[in-house]
């Protein structure tokens, strides 16, 4: 199997670390990049030197992923879970469920899928209360935890971060994405835990005007695209079926309990091309690699923003004649997190973190300009903004751009550091996720070439 330069760079990375005396480490790698092939290939080359490695996944489709991925590499894992015999092995594959309820296996390495998943915590620290204390490495496109979560600082002691969406994006490892949104409030929807609470939620999104405006968004924005659905609920996602079947459309609803061989062909028809919307609730944001895939309907709002990415880096993967995927946010996912493009700078921090750790945006009520909420002139029109910023009306649905205007999108216009202000530099840096110190290098470096 070969590796692409950054997935290569991920083993250097992570084998640098373990030398250094370091004992648990995060593999961010974006939703796309490839983090299977990157810790199955680990798995390979430590079973060669010797070791026992387990990774543990929590949903079916992640094993199933893995076990394709060890199985091309000639490995053929004892499976942790219910119905598969208990074989001591070199490799195990696990279902964190399962896996709580047995004896633990000896190993030097364990790999954990989805490490953001607090659910992953307790078998960790059980590990390392153990005479075998392993190394441990949790893969995940998004590490971060919010709330009363354990921090990631508690489990983990560092992150790896090998490649960014902005260089998939450029290096053409995965496509560009365009946004459509609209800006709903969500405030009066009662908060559970970490995220809406899902009977509210869904009373807010079950109305016939709302079914209707997503069949209306998909006819103007994405009609004819190969479509993948998100939900509050099943019964949501079913309705949802039955309104694109009234418009003319083929479409298909999925969901956790859909017996496994319908599933199955569900999955290879929708593969296929044999019905183009497929619609489920949160089933397929994680294990679910279907590059063919045009356009995401986010039908639902989340306090999320691991949710909210995996559920849109459904469509970025590079595929024939495609050259960029369609978003349609009818929950206003992107006035809460950014855009899915948005640079953004993973920590592992020592408090417990009290937001999402997402930068505020607001728009240029002119131009309509993505900018940071601190902003006093729109970075793109250079427009003041007043005190209170014109909001978006209410249900209005546009493409939603970063640094650029409507009417200038694909001019190629490009950002220049030597001849930005100050403040834009400031939100320049903001935006890419760099230091202070680099608008001050900047301005020093302008400052030496005038004398």
């Amino acid at each position: 199997m070969k590796l692409r330069h950054y997935q290569s760079e991920s083993l250097n990375l992570i084998r640098k670390a373990f030398t250094q005396g370091l004992k648990s480490l995060i593999l961010c790698v974006p939703t796309g990049g490839g983090k299977t092939v990157i810790f199955t290939t680990l798995t390979s080359l430590s079973i060669a030197k010797g070791k026992k490695v387990m990774i543990i996944c929590d949903r079916k489709e992640l094993i199933g992923q893995a076990e394709y991925n060890l199985n091309r590499l000639g490995l053929y894992p004892t499976i942790i879970a219910p119905g598969y015999k208990q074989i001591k092995n070199n490799c195990y594959l696990a279902s964190v469920d399962t896996l709580t309820r047995r004896e633990l296996p000896a190993v030097d390495l364990i790999i954990i899928d989805e490490a953001h998943k607090q659910t992953f915590d307790k078998i960790i620290l059980k590990y390392r209360d153990s005479p075998h204390n392993p190394f441990i490495i949790g893969a995940t496109a998004t590490p971060l935890r919010t709330g009363k979560q354990r921090s990631l600082h508690e489990v983990y002691n560092k992150i790896i971060e090998p490649v960014t969406i902005d260089d998939l994006l450029k290096q053409s490892y995965l496509v560009p994405c365009i946004t459509y949104a609209a800006k709903e409030d969500f405030s009066n929807v009662k908060i559970t835990g970490n995220d809406y609470n899902n009977a509210a939620l869904y009373e807010q999104f079950n109305k016939s005007r709302l079914y209707a405006g997503v069949i209306d968004k998909y006819k103007t924005h994405a009609e004819g695209k190969k479509t993948l659905v998100f939900n509050v609920n099943i019964e949501h996602s079913k309705k949802m079926v039955s309104e694109f079947l009234a418009a003319g459309y083929s479409a298909k609803h999925l969901d956790g309990a859909t017996p496994k061989k319908e599933r199955g062909q569900i999955l290879e028809d929708f593969k296929n091309g044999k019905f183009l919307i497929l619609s489920n609730c949160s089933v397929l944001t994680t294990g679910y690699d279907e590059p063919s895939i045009e356009a995401v309907i986010i039908n639902r709002a989340t306090k999320s923003l691991p949710l909210y990415l995996q559920m849109t880096g459904r469509g970025s993967r590079i595929h024939e004649n495609k050259s960029n995927f369609i978003v349609l946010d009818m929950g206003s996912n992107v006035y809460e997190f950014g855009l899915w493009e948005e640079p953004r700078t993973w920590q592992i921090v020592k408090e417990r973190r009290k937001t999402n750790g997402v930068a505020p945006v607001k728009l240029c009520p002119v131009c309509e300009a993505m900018n940071h909420a601190s902003a006093r002139i729109c970075f793109e029109c250079k427009e003041p903004f007043k005190i209170k910023a014109k909001a978006l009306l209410q249900g209005d649905f546009i493409e939603v751009k970063k640094g650029l205007r409507n009417s200038e999108r694909g001019a190629g216009k490009v950002f220049n550091p030597n001849t930005a202000t100050k403040e834009q530099l400031k939100i320049y840096a903001l935006k890419k996720g760099y230091k202070p110190a680099w608008v001050y290098v900047q301005l020093k470096n302008r400052t030496k070439a005038i004398h």
